[in-house]
C-alpha cells in the first residue's frame, strides 16, 4: 500500500526548523530516504514535509509521465537506455534539464514556508537548483543523490550542496557541476543500522523454510518486480548453485507465474526484508537501488544481473567499480559469481567494504543548514554586480588584448564568489603531505595531532583515501587539499591538477573545500576554485627529505612532504619545525587555521 502524502497546503510553525525534502513515488528508493530523513528531523525536534514532484507538474503530467516510465521498461526497454543516455551526456541534456524544471513554480510556492529545501529525486533537484541560481529561492537547497551513478539530472549548479552515499558520486559531482558534494553514505532505517545476527538468520530461514545447509539466493526487482526476473530465478535453480527467493514486490502476476515453478519460492510485498536479507547467502538485484543499500546494511554480498536498463544497469557498473558489490554479465558468469561469493572469504570481505559506505547522520548537517541566516544566493548576488563590471571594464580596457580582458574578468569573477588566497600573519601554518600508508599508522596520526599539523591531501597513486580522511578527521586531525606544485602551460593539466586537490577533501563535513597551492595560481586554477567554491591559500615552503629552512616568518605557510618516511622520521621532522618555530618566538598552527573566510 503506497504511503499517504502530507498535504502540500500545510505551513509549519515557526518556533523549529522547517525542512521540505521533494522525493517522487517513483519505485521505493527516492521515498525510501525522504521519509527516514523526515524521521530522523521530526526525532530531532524539527518539522519536516515530504513532497512528491510528480504532483508539483502542470496539467497533471505526474501520473502520465510515471506510468509511461513503467511501460517504457516494461515493453521497450532499450529505447530507455538510449534516452537515459542522451538525457545524460548527449543531445537531450539541456531539454530533459528543462523539462524537469516544469515543477519549480509549484516548489517556490511551497519552499518559502521552510526553511530548507532538500530533494532525493533528479527532477526536484532540477527545479530547487534553477530557483536558487535565479535568486527566486532565498533558502539553501541541497541533493541527495539516492543512486550511486551520477546522471546529469542530479546535478544543478544552483545548489549549495550534495550528499551522496558514496564517495565516487561526491567526486563525479564535484567535477561536473563543481557544487560542493560529500558523502554521508546510505540514509536507512534503524532497522537497517546494524548487520544481522545469528538468530536473526535462523528466523529467516526458518520463515522461509530452508535448512542450514541450503545455499539461499535472494532475487530482487525493486517495489516494481520487472525485469527478467522469473528467467533469472529458474536459472539459477537449474544450475543447483542455491535455492532461488523471488521478492516480486507489487507485481502480483509475477507472484503468480513464480508459484508454479517447483523449487522456486515466490513472495509478494513483505516487511519482511530484514530477516530474508539475513537468511541469504547473496543477494540478486536487477534495479541498483535501495534493496542493495539494504543488502550492504545487513551484510550479504549482492551481485546485479540483467538490470533494468539506464540508472539499474549504471547504478550495477558503478557498484562493482566501488568494490562494494559483482555485476554479472551472463548466466555463466552469474553462476559462477554466486558460488565465489557465497559463504566464502571473497564474499566476506565484499560485505566489510560494502558496510564502509555507511560514513554519518546528516541530519546534524541538515539542521545547521536550516538554521542559517536566509541570504540570496552568492551567485546570484555576483551575476547583478559583474554585469556592471563588465560595462564598466569595457569602455576602460578598450584596445587592450582580449587576452588580458580574459583574465581580468576570471580574477574578478573568482572574487566575487569568495575565492581568493587566505592569509594571515599572526602564526607559521603547518601541513603535511602523507601517502595511505602513513595516514593508517597510528605513531604518524598521534604525531600529527600532538603537534596541531594539518594533513594535505592530493589525488595520486597511493594517496589517503576518502575513509581515510573520514577516519583523520574523526581522529582530532584537519585536512585540506593541495595540488600538484607541477608547472605546467597546459590547461588540461593545471585544471586535472585543482580537481584534483578539491576532489581529495570533497568527503571533509561541512564548508567549502580548502586548497593549499605549491605554485602561484593562474587563470586556470582561479577558474576552477570559482566553479568548485573553493578556498585557496599558497604555500612558498615546501619541506623534502626533513631539510627545513634556515629561518620562518609571520605568515609563513609551510608543507612537509613527508610521502614514504617512516614514522620515526615524520615525528623528528615535525618536532624540529617547532623547535624552529618556538626559538623564533613564532606561533605555530595547523594550516586549516589559515582560511578565515566567514563564508566558509
Amino acid at each position: 500500500m503506497r504511503r499517504a502524502r502530507a498535504r502540500t497546503t500545510a505551513r509549519p510553525t515557526k518556533d523549529v526548523p522547517a525542512v521540505l525534502i521533494i522525493s517522487a513515488a517513483m519505485g521505493a528508493g527516492h521515498d525510501g530516504v525522504a521519509y527516514e530523513l523526515q524521521r530522523r528531523l521530526h526525532a530531532r525536534g524539527a518539522q519536516a514535509l515530504v513532497c512528491d514532484y510528480l504532483e508539483m507538474l502542470p496539467a497533471r503530467m505526474g501520473p502520465f509521465y510515471r506510468g509511461f516510465y513503467q511501460q517504457q521498461l516494461k515493453h521497450a526497454p532499450s529505447s530507455y537506455e538510449w534516452l537515459y543516455g542522451k538525457m545524460d551526456r548527449g543531445m537531450m541534456a539541456p531539454l530533459a534539464a528543462r523539462l524537469g524544471q516544469m515543477g519549480k513554480r509549484k516548489v517556490r510556492k511551497i519552499a518559502r514556508h521552510y526553511d530548507l529545501v532538500i530533494s532525493t529525486y533528479p527532477l526536484g533537484c532540477q527545479a530547487t537548483g534553477a530557483l536558487r541560481r535565479s535568486g527566486k529561492l532565498s533558502i539553501p537547497a541541497v541533493g541527495f543523490l539516492t543512486d550511486v551513478d551520477v546522471h546529469a539530472l542530479w546535478l544543478h549548479k544552483g545548489l549549495d550542496k550534495n550528499f551522496t552515499v558514496w564517495h565516487g558520486s561526491a567526486v563525479d559531482a564535484i567535477n561536473r557541476a563543481g557544487v560542493p558534494s560529500h558523502a554521508v553514505g546510505p540514509v536507512l532505517p534503524d532497522t537497517f543500522l546494524a548487520p544481522a545476527t545469528t538468530m536473526e538468520r535462523a528466523e529467516g530461514r526458518e520463515l522461509l523454510g530452508v535448512a542450514e545447509e541450503d545455499h539461499l539466493v535472494l532475487l530482487v526487482g525493486g517495489s516494481w518486480g520487472v525485469g527478467g526476473i522469473g528467467d533469472t530465478a529458474r536459472a539459477i535453480r537449474d544450475s543447483g548453485a542455491g535455492i532461488p527467493v523471488v521478492l516480486c514486490g507489487r507485481n502480483e502476476d509475477l507472484v503468480k507465474e513464480l508459484d508454479a515453478e517447483d523449487g522456486v519460492i515466490a513472495l509478494g510485498w513483505t516487511t519482511e526484508v530484514r530477516r530474508l536479507l539475513a537468511a541469504a547467502d547473496v543477494m540478486v538485484h536487477n534495479a541498483g537501488g535501495l534493496s542493495c543499500l539494504e543488502g550492504f546494511a545487513v551484510g550479504v554480498p549482492v551481485i546485479g544481473y540483467a538490470c533494468l536498463p539506464g540508472h539499474g544497469h549504471r547504478n550495477s557498473l558503478a557498484m562493482k567499480e566501488a568494490g562494494v558489490a559483482a555485476d554479472a554479465t551472463s548466466e555463466a558468469e552469474l553462476i559462477s559469481e554466486i558460488r565465489r561469493l557465497s559463504r566464502t572469504e571473497d564474499g566476506a570481505a565484499m560485505v566489510g567494504r560494502a558496510r564502509g559506505m555507511f560514513l554519518t547522520d546528516p541530519t546534524d548537517e541538515l539542521l545547521e543548514l536550516a538554521q542559517a541566516p536566509v541570504t540570496l544566493p552568492q551567485w546570484t548576488r555576483a551575476r547583478t554586480t559583474t554585469r556592471r563590471l563588465a560595462v564598466r571594464a569595457a569602455a576602460v580596457t578598450a584596445g587592450v588584448p582580449l587576452s588580458i580582458t580574459a583574465v581580468s574578468f576570471g580574477v574578478a569573477q573568482a572574487s566575487e564568489h569568495g575565492v581568493g588566497v587566505a592569509k594571515a600573519d599572526d602564526a607559521v601554518y603547518v601541513a603535511a603531505l602523507v601517502d595511505h600508508n602513513q595516514v593508517t599508522d597510528s605513531r604518524v596520526v598521534s604525531a600529527l595531532r600532538r603537534y596541531t599539523t594539518s594533513v594535505a591531501v592530493r589525488s595520486s597513486a597511493n594517496a589517503p583515501t576518502p575513509t581515510d580522511v573520514q577516519a583523520l578527521i574523526a581522529g582530532g586531525v584537519t585536512v585540506i587539499g593541495a595540488d600538484t606544485g607541477v608547472q605546467s602551460r597546459n590547461p588540461r593539466t593545471l585544471k586535472k591538477s585543482m580537481n584534483g586537490a578539491a576532489q581529495a577533501v570533497a568527503y571533509a563535513p561541512g564548508g567549502r573545500p580548502k586548497v593549499v597551492c605549491l605554485k602561484a595560481p593562474g587563470i586556470v586554477e582561479w577558474t576552477v576554485a570559482r566553479d568548485h567554491r573553493v578556498q585557496l591559500a599558497l604555500s612558498k615552503i615546501v619541506v623534502h627529505d626533513g631539510v627545513l629552512p634556515t629561518a620562518l616568518h609571520l605568515g609563513d605557510v609551510v608543507i612537509l612532504d613527508e610521502r614514504g618516511r617512516t614514522s620515526a622520521q615524520v615525528e623528528a621532522d615535525l618536532k624540529a619545525l617547532r623547535t624552529l618555530s618556538t626559538s623564533e618566538q613564532l606561533p605555530q598552527r595547523p594550516l586549516v587555521d589559515v582560511f578565515t573566510d566567514p563564508r566558509s
